[in-house]
């Protein structure tokens, strides 16, 4: 009877964790669109600064709203003391260890930061944002409802929801968020998981009754036609991912040395993206109308190709620059305009008309390879289509597509992120553990220190007694000097064993990481290892051989433990 109602518990407390963060996606997920798409609206309409130039009449309106962001996102920043912006990276660092928990305040503005990013039409997108708003009130719930499930659990099902609520795809937030985010998949993980991405889809549909997102025809030519095609088309496309996250990196890394206040950062790129808007409109905001018009293959190629290049540059210079905001709906209008333009081409060569399924292949691959999630694309093709036939022809585009950029860029933007901060998920939770693990709290107190004024013969009997056959020699007040060893000890006899020190002897420092110390260790021979402060030079401990494997295994068997709950 305990483990009918202990699982009958389970089951009660998943259905509410999933529904209710699942709800609350729905909400901000809509609420988010809904918002920017109406400030979107009254950019467009403004006739602020409305200029005549040779005859012509220009709106400069873009530029006074995106400075008006700029001054919303600054004020966020200082006011609420954020040093960086945080975004699926640290969602998907945040599953794989528990050191480092989400920052419930820094999740909260940035998504804030974000809103105002978009609605005052900067180049950027909403998923990225949304999917760390989701990460972060999984955890936050987390705080309030006692269970067996995990903290990666909920935050699971926070990324779950975002992508289930942003796309109406509720199978492939599932898959997203296990393929992107947690990196395995579990029994225990999957079902609070599949509650919280249906719900969000399935309340999302009942709260705000909208068409879908993406408008995409599911009439397909056959695919013996289309698949040769792609085939070709796919390093093309991987070729544009490459670039695009090649200029997010640049932009960051050279805002990073620009000697300019960080403040005035985000003015700098809202006023060369306001600039471009004015000429090149369909790049401002989240670009949603504009795909869709790509699709219906109502965009000229020479619209094509520019808003293709300028759409790549004001999205790396607004988020290098610090106007916040999501890669993902950028990489969507990219990988669109790159399968129009190659759909266009082949029109213009004598191909028959098969622009509409290019772009929406061109779609999957450029995002799914900027994102790391190559199944989650397919899966929200499919489920946005309705299609079998279009969610396996984007299938062949976006596979190819992804290991051309895995070898040449890596995993995702996202891993290139966290790869430039020190940290490589691609070595697994286990070595993120060990990484993060300092020795430390293993050290033992079980070794023997001797003055350096001591002879041999008494420092003889002393580890005689004691068993030892290694000897640590410290200063008055705890400075380590060295180590003898037995051999040395009976060689100095009756003298001061100060003359036979070892004074370079392999050392340890307490803050070393497990990591760090297996690598150390690796031609270690002797009895124990001096573990010292690196500051003091004070001697903290001793550590075995076997006490630090110890240590290694333990902390394996909890990352493990992590992993297949």
């Amino acid at each position: 009877m305990n483990k009918v109602r202990d699982a009958l518990v389970e089951v009660a407390i998943i259905i509410l964790v999933g529904g209710m963060i699942g709800a609350v996606l729905a909400v901000v997920s809509n609420l988010f669109v809904i918002g920017v798409q109406w400030f979107g609206q009254q950019r467009e309409a403004s006739d602020i600064l409305s200029l005549s130039i040779g005859g012509d009449s220009a709106s400069f309106s873009s530029l006074v709203f995106l400075w008006a962001a700029a001054a919303v996102v600054v004020f966020l920043k200082t006011s609420l003391g954020i040093s960086r912006w945080a975004g699926p990276a640290d969602s998907m660092y945040a599953a794989h260890q528990v050191n480092e928990p989400l920052d419930i305040k820094t999740g909260m503005a940035s998504t804030l930061a974000a809103f105002a990013s978009a609605s005052g039409g900067a180049s950027v997108g909403q998923y990225g944002p949304i999917v760390h708003f989701g990460a972060t009130m999984g955890i936050w719930v987390k705080r309030f409802i006692s269970s067996r499930l995990s903290h990666e659990i909920y935050l699971g099902c926070g990324v779950a929801a975002a992508i289930s609520a942003g796309f109406n795809a509720p199978i492939a937030g599932v898959v997203f968020a296990h393929e992107a985010v947690l990196r395995h998949f579990s029994v225990r993980a999957i079902a609070p998981i599949t509650v919280a991405s249906v719900s969000a889809s399935a309340l999302g549909n009942q709260w705000f009754p909208h068409t879908t997102t993406f408008e995409i025809s599911a009439v397909l030519p056959p695919l013996a036609e289309v698949v040769p095609v792609l085939v070709m088309l796919a390093p093309a496309f991987a070729l544009v991912a490459i670039c695009f996250m090649a200029a997010l990196r640049y932009s960051a890394q050279t805002a990073a040395k620009m000697n300019t206040s960080p403040l005035l950062l985000p003015f700098i790129a809202a006023t060369i993206c306001g600039l471009v808007g004015v000429w090149i409109p369909q790049i401002l905001g989240l670009g949603i109308s504009s795909i869709n018009e790509m699709i219906a293959g109502e965009f000229a190629l020479s619209l094509l190709f520019t808003v293709l290049v300028a759409k790549l540059l004001m999205t790396a210079l607004c988020i290098g620059f610090g106007l916040f905001g999501g890669v993902f709906s950028p990489s969507l209008f990219i990988g669109v305009a790159a399968g129009a333009v190659a759909g266009e081409l082949l029109i213009l060569f004598g191909f028959a008309d098969i622009a509409s399924i290019i772009s929406v292949a061109g779609m999957a691959a450029v995002s799914s390879a900027v994102i790391g999630a190559p199944v989650s694309a397919v899966l929200i093709i499919l489920e946005l289509t309705q299609s079998y036939e279009y969610a396996v022809a984007a299938m062949i585009a976006v596979m190819v597509c992804n290991l051309l950029t895995n070898r040449l860029f890596g995993n995702s933007f996202f891993d290139r992120q966290l790869l430039d901060r020190g940290i490589d998920l691609l070595k697994g939770r286990e070595a993120i553990a060990l990484n993060q693990q300092i020795v430390g709290p293993f050290v033992s107190q079980d070794y023997i220190h001797a003055d350096p004024s001591v002879t041999g013969s008494e420092l003889r009997e002393k580890m005689r007694r004691r068993g030892h056959t290694e000897a640590y020699i410290i200063k008055t007040g705890g400075q380590f000097l060295g180590k003898v060893s037995i051999y040395e000890v009976i060689e100095a006899a009756d003298n001061r064993i100060n003359d036979f020190i070892d004074t370079r002897p392999l050392t340890l420092y307490s803050h070393d990481s497990l990591a760090e110390a297996m690598v150390k260790v690796s031609q270690f021979v002797g009895e124990s290892l001096p573990v010292v402060d690196a500051e003091t030079g004070r001697l903290h401990g001793s550590l075995a051989e076997g006490e630090l494997f110890q240590a290694v295994i333990d902390v394996q068997n909890q990352a493990r433990g992590l992993e297949r709950a």
